[in-house]
């Protein structure tokens, strides 16, 4: 039950974006490009679209990659997380400060004023 769950995280993690704007595509999408030995994709192969013959070669597990967290135009020089590990915080090249949601990955705040690289 536990890798079940796990593998329901990550599969709503990294389809995130297509559940939220498109949630009726859930089945003929995000099934279909989360890796072959996903759990969740193992149990609902039989709602996968038969119509689409041509499938896109996936690995066989997710991606070490958890989440990006995109916003600022330059390099980000360094990151911390906050004392109760909710919040993250990236100084960047391009002389802004973004604090993020750490679960989320949301940009919560931008702090500008810097003249250079932070």
């Amino acid at each position: 039950l536990a890798q079940l769950v796990q593998d329901a995280r990550r599969f709503i993690m990294y389809h995130k974006g297509a559940i939220e704007g498109y949630p009726l595509q859930t089945y003929a999408s995000a099934l279909l490009f989360s890796p072959t030995g996903s759990l969740i994709r193992q149990l609902f192969q039989h709602e996968e679209p038969e119509a689409i013959s041509i499938r896109p070669a996936l690995s066989d597990r997710w991606s070490a990659c958890l989440q990006t967290l995109e916003g600022h135009s330059h390099w980000v020089n360094s990151v911390a997380f906050s004392h109760d590990s909710t919040r993250l915080a990236s100084a960047s090249r391009d002389s802004t400060v973004k604090i993020w949601d750490a679960s989320s990955g949301a940009c919560l705040q931008t702090l500008e004023g810097h003249s250079d690289s932070v």
